[in-house]
């Protein structure tokens, strides 16, 4: 009689891997943080040109190294229409307007599975590991998956409005470029973090069982 596949060990990090990864995360906020740098030291067109070249060297080491390279077209194709907008507009600040508009996305489509009644969480925990996918039955994980997506919406939401508000109430400077990156990664890094320890900790609270092994 086989027996049912051990169940994954849910951790911050395990869980951050369904949104690509730390290093995903990383990689996607290289193109910004080289713009950024640029524009201390050069004009907008050059710095523009130093993000491409950042954005397509991330694509390439990835595939050197056999990753997954469907993050990183995903943060390139951001960064194409981040160059565009900035093309448009002829201003830096335009570069962050992607991001900030994929983050509240985000968050309205993390409301709008709250809503439906199929918390976000609850789904991305039961593509990790089938013993979650009876969060409909189970309802100690049900409220832990309702109130981890809560979170993770409001997350989504304070990272697009502070970032909105920094780069409306700042010039258009290098250095006020800077300010706005500082600002979104001040804020991103200890929301995203934060979030992800919560959720594991109220979904190890919830007290999942273990799968049964399986019959033939």
């Amino acid at each position: 009689m086989p027996e049912a596949a051990p169940s994954k060990d849910l951790t911050a990090g395990t869980l951050l891997g369904l949104f690509g990864g730390v290093k995903g995360l990383i990689d996607s906020s290289v193109p910004a943080t080289v713009f950024v740098v640029a524009r201390l030291f050069a004009d907008l067109n050059a710095s523009v040109v130093a993000a491409v070249v950042a954005g397509l060297l991330v694509v390439a080491v990835r595939k050197a190294r056999g990753e997954s390279l469907q993050q990183a077209f995903s943060g390139f194709f951001g960064l194409v229409l981040a160059v565009v907008i900035v093309r448009s507009t002829g201003t830096g600040k335009g570069f962050f307007l992607p991001g900030i508009l994929i983050t509240a996305a985000s968050g309205v489509a993390f409301l709008v599975s709250l809503v439906v009644g199929r918390p976000a969480v609850a789904l991305g925990l039961a593509a990790f590991d089938p013993r979650y996918a009876v969060w409909r039955e189970h309802a100690a994980l049900r409220r832990a998956c309702v109130l981890a997506t809560a979170v993770w919406t409001a997350s989504f939401f304070i990272r697009a409005g502070v970032a909105t508000t920094v780069a409306l109430s700042v010039g258009d400077k290098g250095s006020d470029n800077a300010v706005i990156l500082i600002v979104i990664n001040a804020v991103k890094w200890p929301l995203i973090i934060g979030s992800a320890l919560y959720t594991v900790a109220l979904v190890k609270k919830a007290d999942v069982p273990e799968l049964e092994p399986s019959g033939r």
